[in-house]
């Protein structure tokens, strides 16, 4: 991390693209590496992140784009993201991709605890709640539990009230329901 501190600040034209070449490694080591040096880079790199996400037809190099997300916000917690960038996440919970869809999920679940990202991403989460994807449902449920909002608590009963919710969601949500009594007394 020291190294990319001093890339960062020092070569940012040399190193930033061959990280972004990175991202293309086929050793998953390597790419995971890339990922986390591209988030000591900060705000500057999110909109070539942007372009090669959009661009690229690599689900792993899409998915590694979205976890750089995290890795910036990490790294940089003040950092209020792009409208662009909350929006490639929205629509990344439609890939076909498990992995890309996944990762959006993941990064949303972040976002969410971030006092400025919040109100932004809260809305998607829910609405990731009526998903047909149950493994949608299930990431999103978790993400939420941690999340203090009237809109998920009332997201929560909705589902809880409704006949046609899975038995399987039901169990995660009673269990979610528990833990934001632990966390925040309700």
């Amino acid at each position: 991390m020291d190294a990319c501190v001093v890339m960062s600040e020092n070569y940012f034209d040399e190193a930033f693209p061959r990280l972004l070449d990175l991202l293309n490694d086929p050793d998953p080591m390597v790419y995971r590496t890339a990922v986390k040096g591209l988030g000591v880079f900060g705000y500057r790199v999110l909109f070539p992140l942007l372009d090669l996400f959009n661009t690229t037809n690599n689900c792993t190099v899409k998915a590694c784009c979205i976890k750089a997300f995290v890795q910036v916000s990490v790294n940089f917690p003040e950092s209020v993201f792009p409208e662009q960038a909350i929006t490639a996440l929205k629509f990344a919970l439609d890939d076909p991709n498990p992995v890309v869809s996944q990762s959006a999920l993941m990064t949303l679940g972040y976002f969410s605890k971030l006092e400025h990202e919040k109100e932004r991403v809260i809305p998607i989460l829910i609405q990731a709640c009526n998903s047909s994807n149950i493994a949608h449902v299930q990431s999103a449920v978790m993400s939420l539990a941690e999340v203090q909002s009237s809109q998920v608590d009332q997201c929560f009963m909705s589902m809880i009230n409704n006949e046609s919710t899975d038995p399987l969601i039901d169990e995660i949500l009673e269990s979610s329901i528990s833990r934001r009594q632990g966390l925040f007394g309700n």
